[in-house]
């Protein structure tokens, strides 16, 4: 996947963890924040090196929607 595209998808999928965050700050974790953060960081390192089978990433979309 090009970078431009794994950008787009990062910078979405951090909003929708930030705005999912600020929904419901009374059960904040930074210990889950910051898992969600590295499996994006994982994700975005797959996809550059062309390891990625699904081309999309979802989780913070999914979790801003669970909010």
């Amino acid at each position: 996947m090009n970078a431009e595209k794994v950008l787009d998808i990062v910078l979405r999928e951090m909003q929708a963890y930030g705005c999912g965050w600020r929904n419901d700050w009374s059960d904040f974790d930074g210990r889950q924040l910051r898992g969600q953060l590295i499996e994006l960081a994982l994700w975005a390192k797959k996809a550059l090196a062309e390891e990625v089978v699904d081309g999309d990433y979802i989780e913070g979309t999914k979790f801003y929607e669970g909010r």
